[in-house]
């Protein structure tokens, strides 16, 4: 079976406006759909059993809509109290309890091709990072190097495009070494006063003891969405996705 689930979702999303001063980003419709529903969906066909969802911004919704709706596999909420001070690498320490044998996570803010969660969840050893190979990098894009065995040894959005394979997207797999080692990696990064980091900041700082590979999107459809720009995509990309008989 694949490893629990594991979905960030206690952002504030301030970039989004109005869209969500009632609501966290996780709960965002596009075409009838939230996109928490969308990828708890998505795990569940994927056949992970079980999933965690930290919250932190409007905790309760996310908390009413999980225990209103039946998704095809159980869900349970974590409450991050720090959310509205510390960046996402808290989010992720906050589930070490529930992912130490490993975990499947998702940012919870993508919208991606249902075919890459299944792929990423499929029986395999190690651990995983999802990496765009086709989108031109820029300075915002969370970037990814390889060494000479092709393993990662980078994640970092400051790295030179011109020394990168790809972008990461916001889904990765991690076994229970590889998720010891992030959480260990967290840790250290927290304690030393690094609540404003990214979780990629510890994979980054312990690639070598993480020992991820690349899954490619290979040319398959996602977005993230931090702007309305972005969520103009995402509902461009959901309609080439669902045909134009979902709503």
């Amino acid at each position: 079976m694949p490893p629990i689930g594991l979905v960030l979702a206690a952002g504030l999303g301030r970039r989004l406006g109005d869209r969500t001063a009632d609501r966290p980003k996780a709960l965002l419709e596009l075409r009838g759909k939230t996109l928490l529903e969308r990828l708890l969906v998505s795990l569940a066909a994927a056949n992970v059993a079980e999933a965690v969802v930290v919250t932190g911004h409007f905790a309760e919704r996310v908390d009413d809509f999980v225990a209103s709706r039946d998704l095809g596999l159980s869900v349970r909420t974590i409450f991050n109290p720090d959310y509205a001070t510390a960046n996402n690498i808290v989010s992720f320490l906050c589930a070490a309890e529930a992912i130490d044998d490993g975990c499947l996570l998702l940012n919870s803010d993508i919208v991606v091709d249902a075919s890459v969660i299944a792929e990423l969840a499929a029986e395999r050893a190690g651990s995983w990072l999802v990496i765009d190979h086709d989108e031109p990098l820029g300075a915002e894009e969370m970037k990814v190097q390889l060494d000479e065995a092709g393993w990662i040894s980078r994640v970092n959005k400051v790295l030179p495009p011109e020394e990168c394979v790809g972008e990461y997207i916001g889904a990765l797999r991690l076994d229970a070494s590889g998720a010891r080692a992030c959480l260990e990696s967290a840790r250290r990064l927290v304690a030393s006063g690094g609540i404003d980091l990214y979780y990629e900041h510890a994979i980054d700082a312990a690639a070598a003891e993480v020992g991820a590979l690349p899954l490619p999107t290979a040319g398959r459809a996602w977005t993230e969405i931090d702007d309305m720009v972005d969520y103009a995509r995402a509902i461009e990309i959901l309609a080439g996705l669902e045909g134009d008989g979902a709503r």
